[in-house]
């Protein structure tokens, strides 16, 4: 049973509905039926779960891929990631994972094989859950429409690119709200219509 069956498991009998249990995690209805797809949730709502009180021994929590990438299995194809030396909240990445001759160099990490990029992270805005120089590996979401908030993304725009959470904005379906992780940062609201891209970070290599 792989984590977003378990977090199903969990929903049923917490004896919420799936709107409510939703709600205790920061996120929507719908994205719940998303995250019950997944293999591996995200650090950011294990922790809303733990915090909830629920039990998740049976399940070991994902946090992040390992320093030191396990080696490939048999019959597991290798799926090279190209890494970009340049930092997310800075420079063009308009680019990334279509000109992959311009990558630093490529990573090769079992189980994130529909990844598409790696960036290095630069700043605060994200501590504790990102710090600054450590590599985010991400895949790319082509519809737009089926987002998952509250998941940390790199938010692509014509001049410049974030590490933030996506959620949609209170009152304006035209526009996202960009949040930070680090309390000290300002939310961002944004035009949709301005995102050049979107990139769901699934993992993170952490400096030494």
């Amino acid at each position: 049973m792989h984590q977003g069956e378990y977090l199903k498991k969990v929903v049923n009998n917490s004896g919420l509905t799936v709107e409510e249990f939703a709600k205790q995690l920061n996120t929507v209805r719908s994205n719940m039926y998303q995250l019950y797809k997944k293999e591996y949730l995200d650090e950011f709502y294990l922790d809303k779960i733990r915090h909830m009180g629920l039990d998740l021994d049976t399940v070991k929590p994902q946090r992040g891929m390992v320093k030191e990438p396990k080696p490939v299995y048999d019959n597991e194809p290798e799926n090279p990631i190209p890494f970009y030396e340049a930092n997310v909240t800075g420079g063009n990445v308009n680019n990334f994972g279509e000109q992959v001759k311009n990558a630093s160099y490529f990573l090769t990490i079992p189980h994130f094989k529909d990844c598409s990029i790696a960036v290095r992270v630069n700043g605060h805005s994200m501590y504790p859950k990102y710090c600054n120089g450590d590599i985010v590996v991400c895949k790319k979401i082509n519809d737009h429409s089926h987002i998952p908030y509250g998941e940390p993304h790199i938010v692509v725009l014509a001049d410049y690119s974030v590490l933030k959470y996506i959620h949609p904005h209170h009152s304006d379906k035209t526009m996202y709200t960009l949040k930070s992780a680090n309390e000290k940062f300002e939310p961002m609201e944004i035009k949709r219509e301005d995102v050049l891209a979107v990139y769901l970070v699934r993992g993170k290599l952490e400096l030494t």
